[in-house]
Parts: C-alpha cells; sequence; structure tokens
C-alpha cells in the first residue's frame, strides 16, 4: 500500500498515509455556540430530550459533550474540560480530547460558548394547566381528620411520589385541595393513584373504593379520569370505642384488621376494619383521665374519682399493672373503667 498523495509506502488510511492523513484530517467539531435550556419553574436542565436534575456546572459539561460531532469510525476515550463564565447566561469551554481511530491515538482541542435559555418544561406546563389524571379523595368516617393525621398522610402521599418521581418525571402532584371532612390530591398518572391509595389505605386501615368518568376520546380510545376514594375510621390508635356495648382500647391499626383490647376482661382482640366502620369513639386520647390510687388488692384498685373526687373501687381485670400513684380510667355508662397505658 502506498499514499496518493506523497507515494510513501506502508499502512495508509482513506488511502493516505498516516502523516498526510493527519495532517488534513479533524475527528471533532462542534458549533460555536450550544444552547443549554432549562425550566424556569422546576430549574431542570435538557441533556439528549432528558430533562435532569443536575447542578448548572454539570449540566455545562454533558451539553457540551454531547454537541461533540465525532467523524465516523473514531472515538472519544477521554475528555477534560475547563468551563469559564463570561456572564450568568455564557460560559466558556475548552475541551480536551483523546481519540481513538483504528489504531491512532489522537488529541484535540475544541472550544464552544454554552448559553444559558429559559423555557418551560412538559411537566411544569402541565402542573400549570392543573393537569390530573386521577384524584385520590381522603376522607374522614364521621369525623374531621385532625392536624396530625393529615401531616402524616401528606408526608406519606409526598414521599410515594418523590420515590415515583426518581424513576419517571412525569409523575406528580398537580393540586392539593382542602375540602370539607378531608382533601383531595390530583396526581399525573392513574396507576400512581391506584397504588399509593391502597397503600395509605393498608397504612391508616382505611376503605378503598375506585370510579371512573369518561372525559374524552384519543385515537380512537376512551380515556377516562379515575377516582380513589380513602376513607379512614372513625378512631384513631389510643382512643377508646364502644364495641358490642362494651369499651374497647384501639391498640393499633393495620390494613385489613384493628387490634382491640377489651376493658372489662383486659383481653385482646383482632376484628377486620369492615366490622367496625360502625363503632362509636367514647373517650378520645385527651379524654381518658388521670386517677389517684388510694390503695391495692389483689383484685381492686381503691381509687380518687377523677370527677367528684369521691372514693371508689375499681376491678381490676385479669393481668392488669400499673406503675406509679396515678391510673389512665374512663367513665362510660356510670362505669369506670381501667385503662393500660
Amino acid at each position: 500500500m502506498f499514499c496518493v498523495r506523497c507515494g510513501r509506502e506502508g499502512s495508509t488510511y482513506e488511502s493516505l498515509c498516516v502523516e498526510c492523513f493527519l495532517e488534513n484530517t479533524r475527528f471533532t467539531s462542534i458549533s460555536d455556540h450550544v444552547d443549554l435550556l432549562t425550566c424556569y419553574h422546576c430549574r431542570e436542565y435538557q441533556i439528549k430530550n432528558r430533562w435532569k436534575r443536575i447542578s448548572l456546572d454539570e449540566a455545562i459539561r454533558e451539553v457540551a459533550v454531547d454537541a461533540i460531532v465525532v467523524r465516523r469510525g473514531s472515538e472519544i476515550v477521554h475528555s477534560r474540560l475547563e468551563v469559564a463564565e463570561a456572564d450568568p447566561r455564557n460560559f466558556h469551554v475548552r475541551m480536551f480530547l483523546d481519540i481513538e481511530h483504528g489504531n491512532l491515538k489522537v488529541k484535540e482541542e475544541l472550544h464552544t460558548i454554552v448559553r444559558l435559555k429559559n423555557t418551560v418544561c412538559p411537566r411544569c406546563s402541565k402542573i400549570m394547566g392543573n393537569y390530573y389524571e386521577s384524584i385520590i379523595q381522603i376522607r374522614g368516617r364521621e369525623r374531621k381528620l385532625s392536624e396530625g393525621q393529615k401531616e402524616r398522610i401528606y408526608a406519606a402521599l409526598r414521599k410515594r411520589v418523590d420515590e415515583a418521581q426518581d424513576e419517571n418525571r412525569e409523575m406528580f402532584i398537580s393540586k392539593l385541595e382542602e375540602v370539607p371532612g378531608g382533601f383531595d390530591a390530583y396526581l399525573s398518572s392513574i396507576s400512581l393513584a391506584k397504588s399509593i391509595s391502597k397503600e395509605l389505605g393498608d397504612r391508616f386501615g382505611g376503605e378503598v373504593k375506585e370510579s371512573s368518568t369518561l372525559v374524552t376520546q384519543k385515537d380512537g380510545k376512551d380515556v377516562y379520569r379515575v377516582t380513589y376514594l380513602v376513607r379512614l375510621p372513625s378512631y384513631l390508635r389510643g382512643e377508646v370505642v364502644s364495641f358490642k356495648g362494651t369499651p374497647h382500647l384501639v391498640i393499633s391499626i393495620a390494613s385489613n384488621t384493628t387490634k382491640l383490647l377489651n376493658l372489662k376482661t383486659n383481653e385482646p382482640i383482632n376484628m377486620p376494619n369492615a366490622e367496625l366502620y360502625e363503632v362509636r369513639v367514647i373517650a378520645h386520647k385527651d379524654e381518658i383521665l388521670d386517677a389517684v390510687v388510694l390503695s391495692e388488692t389483689a383484685k381492686e384498685l381503691q381509687i380518687m374519682h377523677p370527677m367528684n373526687f369521691s372514693t371508689i373501687e375499681v376491678r381490676k381485670p385479669q393481668g392488669f399493672k400499673h406503675d406509679g400513684d396515678t391510673v389512665k380510667v374512663i367513665i362510660y355508662e356510670e362505669e369506670t373503667y381501667l385503662v393500660p397505658v
């Protein structure tokens, strides 16, 4: 083989010897200016048609490298970039590149200016337009949600959406709306709303119901919006409810069952939530009273009535224990019941 330009014999690249080939060949190129799009609202950056939550420096470097045009058959094996701010919207970028072309190893240098351009990403455009595909309705049963309940549910909801956004940024809450008896969460995805509503029902012992509404047709197919109602039980952990005419302390609430403690017998029971929807709360946490212990026998406590301060005897359920000089009690239908702490 010989070079068609200088006639030198030996290995050739595109019919040229190494010297002639390298003398007239560039392996990379880049335009004078490269635009870096940033969303005005979420401040994420568009790189290769994807929106990414990264630092400005990382975005400048990624968009500059992505803009390099590489000669066919060549590969950039290493790059080093120097970024210098010209002004808050323009950045000079010098790139030092190690390139391989076949068995040739070449070094090249490029320069460009990365220009920061504001826009609105598709996700934020949807959020601003109140786009949603599904609604999760959180409601209490026969009571308003407490501020503590709201905060715990808000936190669980946002945590789950944040986790989903790590996989798909199109998952978002477009609106949270307070309504009588609870709140509504408008979500961008039916599948996400379905999984979250189930998780909230499991975690807080709620009943979940689903309904759908036809909103339009797209490409000949019906498009629905789906509403998930999560109705929370009327009781909370630590409250006392009347179940089958007897006071029971709510020990815990799980996905399908609630654990109760019979205050008459001190025996725990697990009941399906579906059988407890109509129970009545007879003492909230702040309505469980302190009573001073005056004396104690194996079967009874002598205490001071917390309302009229008279001395009364209360039978101790089997296995009941207490510490200190006071006990927790409730008064239900003129009878006093001990409440274990």
